[in-house]
């Protein structure tokens, strides 16, 4: 039977919460997903529309685009957070920081990129996840006032454990990639 956890933000502890996963449900045995309506898509799927979110964001207004560039790079939690570039699976730190990861993969579908000297720390700026619209709104599972992006990443993710090889073949058909 499979068992579906939405699992929100984790904070500082993203470690310890896949450590106890691990321990409970065995390695392999749980997989990251998105829930919209009564579908359930993958992480990828999840992710390119929090990406894409981004993206409209920046096609409406230029000059944030031209704030961006205007910049040498942009951050989440520190410097560390350019090693992950442009993938989404890299994180290194204790917490995800996935906003600069959607920003630069942003910059890139728009034929732009960094020109300048200074990294933008995004928390609390006019890009961060959390004072932007999602642009789907209808897809939210808890929006929070602003139907802010950040909640469709917190309120929309989900672990589903599939322990069994039929329970990994039910996700298989139903899971949309």
């Amino acid at each position: 039977m499979l068992d579906y956890i939405y699992i929100g933000d984790h904070h500082h502890n993203r470690d310890k919460f896949f450590q106890k996963v691990n321990k409970r449900v065995g390695k392999g045995n749980y997989f990251l997903a998105f829930s919209a309506g009564k579908k359930l898509y993958s992480w990828n799927w999840g992710m390119q529309l929090y990406e894409d979110a981004y993206l409209s964001f920046l096609t409406k207004d230029i000059s944030l685009v031209k704030k961006l560039v205007s910049m040498c790079d942009v951050c989440e939690i520190n410097n560390k957070d350019l090693e992950s570039y442009l993938n989404f699976k890299h994180q290194k730190q204790d917490k995800d920081h996935n906003q600069d990861i959607a920003i630069r993969r942003c910059l890139i579908r728009l034929g732009v990129w960094f020109k300048g000297t200074d990294l933008l720390s995004i928390p609390g700026t006019e890009f961060d996840h959390s004072k932007i619209p999602f642009h789907l709104p209808h897809l939210l599972r808890k929006p929070d006032s602003l139907k802010s992006i950040k909640s469709w990443l917190d309120g929309n993710r989900l672990m589903v454990v599939a322990s069994s090889s039929e329970d990994k073949a039910q996700l298989a058909e139903i899971m949309v990639s």
